[in-house]
């Protein structure tokens, strides 16, 4: 508690009020686009070459360059793609950038790779492709002082789009070039990751850069706390790393850093550290506060009443808030140090929406409360309900399976005229799908979402995240839609912009383990029948929007929904499907080309635990068969890049593959998916060792006669594995 006191005397009064932890606060700090790194690069290094940068986006800008009609052609192009195309097509050696074999052509100028860079990248295609393909080429041609500010630039351009597999080696050709000006850099580096949503990847990065920053004794600048402590991007594991760091290097943190703080341990249920900077927040912001004004203190209230963690505590602080004569949080938290004198805790005196929100989301998630009481703490609010309290309650009441319910407070929200937010459609689709409805549910995103073709400033349609697909594929894949799933995992680039993670491969594998066992009818078995026939039409992934949607609604139906008829999917079983995705994604991981190169430390007795393991005149197969991987003709792009470069494969990616494999019969492959994934340094949990053995035990144990033949238990397939996941 000491320490937070601290640490924290100097406060900026201007605080943005909110709810809850929503984008609102990040969405605030962090940078919006590009034009502030073009802006803070010409007023520190002074460099004419970030204002005419900038000045290109208008015919006055582009007239002053001496060059401009010469690299016209190239840079009219309304995208990345077809200028760099051209310049391939021209001899440029940007496909292989240490190629020098006509030297005779001149490098492409700084102004004209930048203004590609920062405003002609407008997919993950692009970022991934040949934005990265332009930028290699040029790195170790372009002047020193530029070289630091293009990679910011790019990682920007990747963290944006949530490209992590491409971003890993921008960080590593960040850390290993000279820097014209170090701190400045860094700081802009690590402002740029910040605008990618939370990951571990992402925090890994951070983490990386600021010890490379601690090696050269760089300090971090106000604006990269703010912007590393935003909602959508910290950990706890982060926040943590923030603070210690903080406090290392005697920074005196804003109000608004210790409200992010307080945010994060609140969040995550780290009462007595919230409890801390909440106390912070209140003793060193002075004077008293207007009812319209905006200040630090009100915020801090509602985060830490937020943070409780039964309905009674909830309206206990609630209550001692209102009250005039209110100095000390409620009776749980009396064991944190604080100060002597205590601070008199500044509060609205009438009703306030937010901290009655707050304790609303408190009674929400308390599941001892039932959804009757919900509904009438809900009613009994002094308050006029926003889009966030419409929001808490219905994903209360989806906790508590309360699916008819949450529709009829979805459509209240809906018929009230507010704005849709990002977290009350998430909701929406939660609450129609749940309820038996996934063709309104498509209908409902379909109605609020922004489209490729849309102005992305546009207030009102909403940016399709990671986070609100998945929720949506969860919903699908617990009404039994996989198939759904299998579509929306293909279109939802096309349809929204929106690039898979690592959350939405895991839910992928799920909805693959789902429809095998589903298709184990007469439906699914003519339907696998039909795969067999080689005159067959086969299907064509759609390209354009329109045949997307059209595809989405003969699956889920349009006026009224369609049932589920079989998990076949790009003429492919569900397993198949899901297989080669996962594939494409670990092999699109392995910057190091070193997965085709191994081989399985074990072997398989039997393919699957229903196999006879007798062949021949009555004899036991005693020989193990050692899986061998055959890659397929599409593992990566035509190019050998990744063909999912916004997904790190992680544990739960393995540990879901791996159960797929064994319920589908192929648990002979699990050995070498180990291999792998200690090659890719994935560290397996308990859980997926555990089922990874099991599935194993069951193609390679046998009887104890036959095992005794083969020279014991210990010298059996299933011993050599263990023996080799202990090394």
């Amino acid at each position: 508690m000491q320490a937070a006191f601290r640490f924290a005397r100097n406060v900026s009064r201007s605080c943005p009020r909110f709810f809850s932890s929503t984008a609102r606060w990040s969405d605030t700090t962090r940078p919006v686009g590009t034009k502030p790194f073009l802006e803070r690069f010409y007023k520190e290094t002074r460099n004419p070459i970030w204002q005419q940068v900038d000045a290109l986006r208008t015919p006055a800008g582009r007239a002053e360059l001496d060059d401009f009609n010469r690299w016209n052609a190239i840079i009219a192009h309304n995208d990345i793609e077809a200028p760099v195309a051209s310049l391939k097509a021209l001899g440029y050696p940007i496909s292989s950038p240490t190629d020098v074999s006509n030297p005779r052509i001149d490098p492409v100028p700084s102004w004209v790779v930048l203004y590609l860079v920062v405003y002609k990248t407008r997919t993950p295609a692009h970022a991934s492709g040949p934005l990265l393909d332009l930028v290699y080429y040029h790195i170790p041609r372009a002047p020193a002082e530029i070289q630091g500010p293009l990679l910011i630039l790019t990682a920007y351009r990747l963290a944006r789009f949530n490209l992590l597999v491409p971003l890993r080696r921008i960080v590593d050709t960040f850390l290993t070039t000279p820097l014209h000006n170090q701190e400045l850099e860094f700081n802009l580096f690590l402002q740029a990751l910040s605008v990618s949503n939370r990951s571990v990847e992402s925090a890994n990065h951070v983490v990386s850069l600021l010890k490379a920053m601690e090696a050269r004794q760089l300090k971090l600048r106000s604006q990269t706390y703010t912007a590393l402590l935003a909602d959508r991007f910290v950990t706890l594991q982060l926040t943590k790393f923030l603070q210690s760091r903080m406090i290392a290097e005697g920074f005196v943190p804003t109000a608004a850093h210790l409200e992010a703080f307080l945010r994060v341990f609140s969040k995550n249920g780290a009462i007595h550290e919230a409890s801390k900077y909440f106390r912070a927040i209140h003793h060193i912001t002075k004077g008293p506060a207007l009812e319209d004004e905006v200040d630090p203190r009100y915020a801090a209230n509602t985060l830490l009443l937020n943070a409780q963690d039964k309905r009674s505590s909830a309206f206990a602080f609630l209550r001692a808030l209102a009250e005039p004569s209110s100095t000390s949080t409620p009776q749980k938290h009396s064991s944190v140090p604080v100060p002597r004198r205590e601070p008199r805790f500044v509060h609205r005196t009438s009703d306030d929406v937010y901290d009655q929100t707050a304790a609303l989301h408190v009674a929400a998630n308390d599941l001892t409360t039932s959804a009757h009481r919900l509904i009438n703490v809900f009613l009994q609010l002094n308050t006029k309900p926003t889009v966030a309290t419409y929001t808490v309650l219905v994903r209360g009441l989806l906790f508590r399976k309360e699916f008819q319910k949450a529709e009829v407070f979805w459509s209240k929200l809906s018929k009230s005229g507010v704005v849709i937010d990002r977290q009350a459609l998430t909701c929406g689709l939660q609450a129609l799908t749940r309820n038996g409805k996934p063709h309104a549910a498509f209908q409902l995103l379909e109605k609020h979402s922004w489209k490729p073709d849309e102005d992305p400033t546009t207030p009102h349609p909403v940016q399709v995240t990671p986070v609100v697909m998945n929720e949506f594929l969860v919903s699908l894949k617990r009404i039994s839609r996989p198939d759904v799933v299998f579509r929306l995992w293909d279109y939802m680039g096309t349809l929204y912009h929106t690039s898979p993670n690592a959350d939405t491969l895991s839910i992928l594998l799920q909805s693959a383990r789902l429809a095998y066992n589903m298709d184990d009818t007469l439906s699914g078995a003519l339907a696998k029948v039909k795969l067999l026939n080689p005159l067959r039409k086969r299907r064509k992934t759609a390209t354009e929007r329109v045949q997307a949607v059209d595809e989405i609604f003969n699956c889920i139906g349009h006026r009224g929904s369609r049932g589920y008829t079989s998990g076949i999917w790009q003429d492919a079983l569900p397993l198949e499907f899901a297989r080669k995705v996962f594939l494409q994604a670990l092999f699109g991981n392995d910057t190091s080309n070193i997965l085709l190169g191994l081989e399985s430390p074990a072997g398989a007795i039997r393919e699957s635990y229903q196999d006879d393991p007798l062949s021949g005149m009555g004899m036991p197969q005693l020989a193990p068969k050692f899986f061998t991987f055959e890659p397929f003709p599409d593992l990566l792009t035509p190019d050998k890049k990744s063909h999912y470069p916004s997904i790190v494969v992680t544990n739960s990616n393995c540990f879901n593959y791996i159960t797929l494999l064994g319920v589908g019969g192929r648990a002979g492959e699990i050995p070498l998916v180990l291999a792998w994934m200690k090659a890719l340094r994935i560290q397996p949990s308990d859980s997926t060792i555990a089922v990874a053995l099991v599935f194993w035990a069951e193609v390679t144990v046998q009887a104890p006669l036959v095992e005794k033949w083969s020279g014991g238990p210990e010298k059996n397939q299933y011993a050599k594995l263990l023996e080799w996941l202990r090394d």
